[in-house]
């Protein structure tokens, strides 16, 4: 069945990018039933009632969807290409992801960063993947973090940082999960943390963690470790 977004439950109408995509997309009509969730856990199945272009539907049954027994919490230096951040949000949030956070770092560039770093588009994209993965639940996005006090206010009991030294060798991330316990993991920018940046993440209780011995642009590292974080906890 298909599934829609409505983020207000108290409203009963496919917004307009929503009702045009059943309609002239779906080609679905009155009658049809759709599922639709909050992107909070909340799933109603639904029956169409369209009049012209408004797409009204009326509740059928409602359930709530429990959320599941971790969190996948990614902490990222965006990059230069707004393409780029926008790709990673849309495949985090396929893989499984709880929470999405930008994090201005000493080599993020201050003057993209507002013109790579959509919150609007990047929610609506984080939507349109909910639904194609068949997902209840949204990520929370943030932007605009400033490093320091974001490393200081992290309480996830699992807290990694990617990053492996010259000429030195740390685990990889797989190894430092735990079953059942959230997780952050920070992933650089291009040009990778500074040793400043390394120490104080080390001083607030992450560890450094290894994504893989070939070096990955930061599109790529935040998804191979989102799908690594994942797919630790069912192994």
């Amino acid at each position: 069945m298909h599934l829609f977004y409505q983020p207000d439950p108290h409203v009963f109408e496919l917004d307009e990018e929503e009702a045009r995509h059943s309609s002239k997309v779906l080609r679905l009509g009155s009658g049809d039933m759709i599922h639709v969730t909050d992107g909070k856990g909340l799933l109603q199945k639904c029956r169409l009632n369209i009049q012209g272009r408004r797409v009204g539907y009326e509740v059928i049954e409602t359930t709530t969807v429990g959320r599941r027994g971790f969190a996948v919490h990614m902490a990222i230096a965006p990059t230069r290409k707004a393409e780029r951040n926008e790709w990673m949000v849309e495949k985090m949030t396929e893989i499984g992801v709880e929470r999405i956070d930008f994090v201005v770092t000493e080599h993020t560039n201050p003057e993209t960063l507002n013109r790579v770093v959509n919150l609007t588009r990047l929610n609506r994209i984080a939507a349109a993947a909910m639904k194609q993965s068949q997902q209840y639940y949204m990520p929370v996005i943030t932007v605009n973090n400033k490093y320091e006090p974001f490393i200081k206010n992290v309480g996830d009991e699992v807290r990694l940082i990617a990053y492996v030294p010259e000429q030195n060798t740390v685990e990889h991330v797989v190894s430092k999960i735990k079953a059942g316990a959230d997780t952050t993991l920070l992933i650089g920018p291009e040009g990778d943390f500074s040793p400043k940046e390394v120490e104080f993440a080390l001083e607030n209780g992450f560890q450094t963690v290894s994504l893989g011995p070939t070096r990955l642009r930061t599109e790529t590292a935040a998804v191979a470790g989102c799908h690594a974080v994942n797919l630790a906890q069912i192994l």
